[in-house]
């Protein structure tokens, strides 16, 4: 029998779909997908550069040193989390790979191990990354003895937490894929992508606030030590190596290693015996309907054209805003970001007492508003917006005017309806109805103030990064997280006690925005023309000097 001399496909299998998590859709669509990702990697090696080489003169033991290990501990896990998040159905094949793959002699069962392998790697290289600078000068944090058995602990547990990370993401997606089909696994699929993104970014801010209050969880045997993951691994770090002796830490190491049995059990038992039904599955549920939304949603999108937006034009942006948001995987994921980011805020506001539940709604919508903001200044797909370029009006007033109409009615109303329950458990009624008043009243002045000289229609005008003042956005954010919610929620106790101020106060900002609506509609009339790409610099910058 002649031999067979067939090229094994695996090895190009693997080099295909490792190839294709460097053309994924990214935050900046008009760059260089492998570019992108050698940016993140440098970015991403930074922090434990950074506090390795921060702790290193400190030569840390005990509780501080279980704080520091937490630190790296945290990163590690977090980072793993993300890219699952954002690869979130890299372990299936998308219709391209079922077009080019289907014809050819290949098993599901060797296209699943090529892309596990392929992810494996690609996970890998990020591990590295996140953990190099950090395993090679830990040595000189860690105040014990022992070089390699230092760093051997240190690798251990990083190793440990991120592949914990990155499998219970699996789990979770391949859970999902198992019990939910169609329409409702697309729409809870895509509401877990964009919580467990925003929870991780709560997470990595928390991560050394975190870390700090582990010692007292773990004298007062306190219940989330066994419901949070990191400090499971941060106990299995305590039985590697020892810093504290401690009994309760030493007994969240077992909670690790059954954590770790239990997700990659999750895994192995959701995608290997049905990864074929997965697969199919996964082709077969439809893309969100070009028809619109159900009926409940068409029945308020009809009240709102019929009572807010008066143009057909703001009608069109409008829903033109909520579909893109709905639908785009990179807006929703940035926006996503920033609810973390606001999340981790909250948390820490809250801490501070009662002065945090004023400053909570300020801060949480200063967050919503500039995140918003932010969003709307990169496109969704640049080349489609030939659309609004030729049915372009003379007026770019009513566009936005309908931005603005979307944020108020789409984020901020929703917002305080969220915090309206704690504020009236927090609060005597009378307060709480005047806290919801004042909250909105600001969030609406801060929106006009953020979006002035606003002149586009959100997700359609090339967005230009470098040319983003970064001296001016940190002061922005410095002063709208610190000064702003500080000094507006003083004004706010202040006329809580004093209803006859706080009345004249929402009636001031009222009369404001009612004259600077009418002035920007006089200003409305001049003929304006939307922006639809961001003014490069110039190639060859002069110094503006002419003669006379």
């Amino acid at each position: 029998m002649a031999n067979d001399t067939r090229p094994n496909p695996f090895p190009a299998l693997v080099r295909h779909f490792f190839g294709r998590f460097f053309d994924t859709e990214s935050i900046s669509p008009q760059g260089d997908p492998q570019a992108n990702v050698v940016q993140t990697l440098g970015i991403l090696a930074a922090p434990s550069a950074f506090f390795v080489l921060l702790f290193r003169p400190l030569t840390l033991v005990g509780w501080d040193l279980v704080w520091v290990r937490y630190i790296f501990l945290g990163f590690s896990m977090v980072v793993m989390g993300f890219i699952m998040v954002f690869e979130w159905d890299a372990l299936f094949p998308d219709r391209r790979d079922y077009q080019i793959l289907t014809p050819m002699p290949l098993r599901l069962s060797t296209v699943f191990f090529a892309k596990a392998l392929a992810l494996g790697i690609f996970l890998s290289i990020f591990l590295v990354d996140i953990n190099f600078f950090g395993v090679l000068f830990w040595p000189g944090v860690d105040g014990g003895k022992g070089f390699l058995s230092i760093a051997f602990s240190h690798i251990t547990a990083l190793v440990a937490g991120g592949l914990f990370s990155a499998l219970a993401v699996a789990g979770i997606q391949g859970a999902l894929i198992t019990f939910l089909s169609g329409n409702l696994y697309r729409r809870v699929s895509v509401a877990l992508q964009t919580l467990l993104f925003g929870v991780l970014v709560m997470l990595l801010v928390l991560t050394p606030l975190m870390g700090q209050m582990l010692h007292g969880l773990v004298k007062t045997h306190h219940p989330a030590l066994f419901w949070f993951p990191g400090f499971w691994f941060i106990g299995l770090y305590e039985r590697l190596r020892p810093a504290t002796h401690d009994p309760t830490l030493l007994a969240l190491g077992d909670w690790a290693v059954r954590a770790l049995w239990i997700s990659t059990a999750v895994v192995v038992l959701t995608y290997l015996p049905l990864y074929r039904r997965h697969a199919r599955r996964m082709l077969e549920t439809p893309a969100p309907s070009p028809a619109g939304p159900g009926p409940l949603r068409r029945l308020l999108a009809g009240v709102l054209d019929r009572g807010l937006l008066r143009t057909p034009v703001e009608c069109a942006v409008f829903h033109f805003m909520g579909q893109t948001i709905t639908r785009s995987m990179k807006h929703r994921l940035f926006l996503a970001t920033y609810g973390g980011f606001g999340a981790a805020l909250a948390v820490m506001t809250l801490g501070a007492g009662p002065s945090g539940l004023l400053r909570l709604p300020l801060t949480l919508s200063f967050v919503l508003v500039s995140g918003l903001l932010a969003a709307f200044n990169f496109p969704s797909e640049l080349r489609a917006n030939w659309g609004f370029q030729i049915t372009e009006t003379a007026h770019a007033a009513e566009y936005v005017a309908a931005t603005r109409k979307w944020v108020v009615v789409c984020a901020v109303l929703p917002l305080f309806a969220l915090l309206a329950p704690m504020e009236f458990i927090c609060f005597p009624r009378p307060a709480a109805l005047f806290h919801l008043c004042f909250g909105i009243a600001l969030s609406v002045v801060l929106m006009e103030i953020m979006f002035f000289g606003f002149r586009k229609a959100p997700f359609t005008c090339a967005h230009l990064p470098g040319k983003v003042n970064l001296t001016a956005l940190v002061f922005l954010y410095i002063f709208g997280f610190t000064m702003y919610s500080r000094l507006m929620a003083g004004v706010e106790a202040w006329l809580t006690a004093r209803p006859p101020a706080a009345v004249a106060f929402v009636g001031g900002i009222a009369l404001a925005w009612l004259i600077f609506t009418l002035w920007r509609g006089r200003a409305a009339r001049t003929p304006v023309t939307l922006d639809y790409e961001d003014p490069a610099e110039p190639v060859v910058r002069t110094l503006g000097l002419t003669l006379e």
